[in-house]
């Protein structure tokens, strides 16, 4: 019986995509060739033959001080590999109703040029797609990197984001962003892939990677902002709805006869946020943002609007528990002042465990920082390059 052809071109197609991943994770400390026949389970030839291959791509290099072999004498040190950093590069962008954020990052992820530009008052959804062409172009122009090494654009939307049908669902704060197909539009006009989803997923993904936290396999991130969204990483991959959208957090209905919100309900998480802190939502800043100064001077009047906040999102923790069960929390504020606070209150008000589980989630706390939003990005394009 002879081999299906396709098949077998299959799966050489699939193992020098694993085999490349495998050394792209192992960072600069590479690894050998002996190691990925234990860790992968393929033969030393045809690991050896992925090798070379890869090599002659200009892909991956080797570390010095070793000897490449597809199989090791005894005594002698089998030598690492790394990926060339050079080989390949990526843009990892994030945009909402007041700034564009681009970075752009080499094979080995490292963040090589960096950038935030602001957008006007009442921005349109074209006018953020012209600055978001022109931005990309003006970074890979200025960097000299040809069409040829560019994996493509991750981009971290703002608002709720259809990943099946690559658009932008809705996002009040900017005009005409509604079932707007981002995606298809930057493709026709930047002629490189790109990867879509929301910025807050793109936070929490790179920092359940690369954050630091003990976030034993499953984090629930929120992101405050101009208004509040969530997403949840567990293990390593990002909960999507049945539908392939990103979750809407700040919509969680709080109380139905709450304060209308922007979305046109009434008693949401974010429409409580907001009233709050009415000074940051009219100056364009971010939630709380306006309480910095008087969080860290102990303001009474502070603290306590602080921890309020933390009430109601309490109540929205209580309901993602019930459905989706995060080890961990992550609040993402405009400062670190700000999230500890929030993360302060909440771990007060969390006394007792849910009815449902044994253990309070571990709560953690940090400041918005545009590396993790455009590194998270730019791991969208990497996702997608080695599946």
């Amino acid at each position: 019986m002879q081999d299906n052809p396709l098949r077998a071109s299959d799966m050489r197609l699939h193992n020098k995509s694993l085999v490349l991943s495998r050394i792209h994770a192992s960072g600069i400390r590479g690894i050998s060739q002996s190691e990925l026949v234990l860790e992968t389970g393929l033969k030393a030839p045809t690991i050896f033959r992925i090798f070379s291959s890869l090599e002659e791509d200009g892909l991956i290099v080797p570390l010095p001080g070793g000897e490449d072999a597809p199989f090791q004498k005894k005594g002698r040190r089998p030598v690492s590999y790394v990926v060339n950093k050079d080989a390949l590069y990526s843009v990892g962008l994030e945009f909402w109703a007041s700034y564009i954020s681009i970075g752009i990052f080499d094979f080995l992820g490292n963040r090589i040029s960096s950038s935030i530009e602001p957008l006007p008052e009442n921005v349109d959804a074209d006018t953020v797609m012209d600055a978001i062409v022109r931005i990309v172009r003006d970074a890979t122009t200025r960097l000299a990197i040809p069409a040829e090494k560019m994996l493509g654009i991750g981009i971290a939307a703002p608002g709720q984001v259809d990943l099946t049908n690559r658009q932008v669902m809705y996002y009040p704060r900017i005009s005409g962003m509604k079932k707007y197909p981002i995606v298809r539009e930057l493709e026709e006009r930047l002629h490189l892939p790109v990867q879509l989803h929301n910025n807050c997923s793109a936070i929490a993904f790179s920092e359940y990677r690369y954050g630091g936290f003990d976030t034993q396999g499953s984090m629930f991130t929120f992101l405050l902002r101009s208004g509040v969204n969530g997403a949840f990483v567990n293990d390593d991959k990002i909960f999507l709805s049945s539908r392939g959208t990103t979750l809407e957090t700040g919509h969680i209905p709080i109380n139905f006869d709450g304060p209308r919100c922007a979305c046109g309900s009434r008693g949401c998480l974010q429409a409580y946020l907001q009233d709050l802190d009415p000074l940051s939502v009219q100056s364009r800043l971010a939630l709380f943002e306006s309480l910095d100064a008087s969080l860290k001077a102990g303001d009474p009047k502070a603290i306590r609007t602080i921890e309020r906040a933390a009430g109601y999102l309490l109540i929205a923790m209580k309901s993602i528990i019930r459905f989706l069960a995060p080890r961990t929390f992550l609040f993402v504020g405009c400062s670190a002042v700000v999230a500890d606070a929030i993360a302060d209150a909440v771990r007060r008000l969390f006394v007792e465990p849910d009815a449902f589980d044994d253990d309070i989630p571990l709560i953690y706390s940090t400041a918005y920082d545009p590396l993790y939003a455009q590194r998270g990005a730019s791991d969208l394009v990497l996702t997608d390059f080695f599946s």
